[in-house]
């Protein structure tokens, strides 16, 4: 009787485990080790999050033709429930292609915001890009659940890039 229960509980346990499918590969210049998601769709936007030894990087395109932004530029991130809310800068380059990046330090401790980002549901991002022109992305619940994933395994797997003390 306690094998089955057993293996119930080993099914169990391995059906919740995350499935994470990271394209790893070395960076051409540097040949240091990366991670990455590969592009994934977000509405109206498409999303790739990256992680080498020293950031994890959210890397979106925007699908609005001629979207500029520059270092001023901001995404308004809004959570489930109406409360949580974080803004980020552009940390990419100045571009009229609709790129636009925000990291995060990779180390020993997550930060609190990329946590909160593979915790908890983000149900639209607002872009704000050059001259206050506004584009808002309003995600469906499987591509929340979709982000929330991704997010947890470039966590995981991100502290495996970190140099050994």
């Amino acid at each position: 009787m306690k094998w089955p229960l057993w293996m119930i509980l080993f099914f169990s346990f391995r059906a919740l485990s995350q499935d994470c499918n990271l394209q790893k590969e070395n960076d051409p210049i540097t040949n240091a080790p990366k991670i990455s998601t590969g592009f994934f769709n977000l509405q109206l936007t498409t999303l790739s999050i990256d992680a080498d030894s020293k950031n994890v990087d959210f890397f979106f395109t925007v699908d609005n033709s001629g979207k500029c932004f520059d270092y001023a530029s901001s995404v308004v991130i809004n959570f489930e429930g109406g409360k949580l809310k974080y803004t980020m800068r552009n940390s990419g380059t100045v571009n009229c292609e609709g790129y636009f990046h925000f990291t995060f330090r990779n180390g020993a401790t997550t930060p609190t915001q990329l946590l909160n980002l593979s915790e908890k549901k983000v149900v639209s991002l607002k872009f704000l890009g050059t001259n206050k022109d506004e584009t808002t992305v309003t995600l469906v619940p499987q591509q929340q659940e979709l982000l929330m994933k991704l997010t947890a395994c470039i966590i995981a797997e991100s502290k495996t890039l970190l140099p050994a003390n």
